[in-house]
């Protein structure tokens, strides 16, 4: 997917098929990962990473879960990537351990209630953060235009990454496997998610990379958050 090239040179592009979409942002020859999928994506990861001769610098985690900080750990040793998370999941990160949220309709309420039950299925390889945010975290130590800032409520750490204030990596925040339906099939908290999201769309970007799906426009989310908000 992609690659988008903003109009200040900065390149972002899914790194490869993966459990999440892992997002690969360079500059002037420097790079950053955002997410990092599954163990089982490890192999296919590192196939990517050799392909395209990318050695990344910082891993960004837009949050904790399995299937986002599976290979973070792996990552950081194998590359020496400084990881990056904000400090409500840094417990969570260092203990490998997922919490599983809430459901936010009745299907994903019912699966989230059998996840909870098998959460042993969830764990990955515990990683220390080199950086711990509580509310912003600017990336221009790596030589990208950008910040992380806390948007809550996918998830306590839950977090979205704004690159040359023109295109924003939300994490699970938004889902981009339904058209036009990018609120998240889980949240740990719905009212405190849509706070973050008038938040994401204050940043004035125009498109919306999620953890998962294709990209969502400013519209698709202006229109959803008006809906949501007013409901």
């Amino acid at each position: 997917m992609g690659p988008f090239t903003t109009p200040h040179g900065t390149v972002i592009f899914r790194l490869t098929p993966a459990r999440c979409n892992i997002w690969v942002v360079t500059r002037n020859s420097r790079t950053i990962i955002i997410d990092t999928g599954i163990s089982f994506d490890r192999a296919r990861i590192e196939h990517a990473l050799e392909r395209k001769a990318l050695v990344p610098e910082a891993v960004i985690l837009t949050h904790t879960h399995f299937d986002h900080a599976g290979n973070a750990a792996w990552l950081a040793h194998e590359y020496g990537a400084e990881v990056v998370v904000q400090e409500a999941e840094r417990g969570y990160l260092a203990a490998g351990d997922t919490p599983i949220p809430e459901g936010t309709h009745a299907v994903t309420r019912g699966l989230a209630s059998l996840g909870k039950k098998v959460t042993t299925m969830f764990r990955y390889d515990p990683c220390h953060a080199d950086h711990v945010f509580k509310e912003r975290f600017d990336l221009n130590r790596f030589g990208i235009n950008g910040y992380i800032f806390h948007t809550p409520g996918h998830s306590p750490g839950g977090s979205t990454v704004v690159i040359d204030d023109v295109m924003a990596v939300a994490g699970d925040s938004i889902i981009g496997t339904m058209p036009g339906k990018p609120f998240p099939p889980f949240a740990d908290d719905v009212d405190l998610l849509l706070k973050s999201w008038g938040r994401i769309i204050e940043t004035g970007c125009e498109s919306f990379l999620p953890g998962h799906g294709k990209p969502v426009s400013r519209e698709e989310l202006s229109v959803e958050f008006s809906k949501k908000f007013n409901s």
